[in-house]
């Protein structure tokens, strides 16, 4: 039974690998240009995939090895009441944001921004799972 979930976990990691290869490669047709880093970016996107496919399976692994239960159900308790606060606190804030952008007169929000918000916003949710899985 275990082997054949590894074979689904398996297969889900390549759908997975291989729609983002297919995505790029279909971004790169529409826009009908070279990327910007030439061939070098494709290889970093292929080390990439393939360490993200890569260390899951050799961390579960090495977890298999050492027969040590990873979390018990008080921790994913805790994960999962930290992430729908997190939720919902990153939610209200972002609504609040935008009616006070939209109340002091903005009519537009720069793509960046709004990137640069989402990248502080993962980070920290990340912090807090790894301080939350701790405690």
């Amino acid at each position: 039974m275990r082997k054949m979930k590894k074979r689904y976990e398996l297969l889900i990691y390549v759908f997975i690998t291989f729609c983002c290869f297919v995505g790029i490669w279909l971004g790169t047709k529409l826009i009908g240009e070279q990327l910007p880093s030439g061939n070098y970016l494709l290889l970093f996107i292929l080390v990439g995939a393939l360490c993200g496919v890569g260390l899951p399976m050799l961390i579960s692994w090495s977890n298999r090895k050492s027969r040590q239960p990873d979390m018990d159900e008080r921790t994913v308790r805790m994960l999962k009441n930290y992430l729908l606060s997190a939720f919902f606190l990153v939610s209200f804030l972002s609504g609040v944001l935008l009616l006070v952008l939209v109340g002091i007169g903005h009519e537009t929000i720069e793509l960046g921004w709004i990137a640069v918000y989402g990248g502080a916003i993962f980070i920290l949710m990340t912090a807090g799972l790894f301080v939350v899985k701790r405690f």
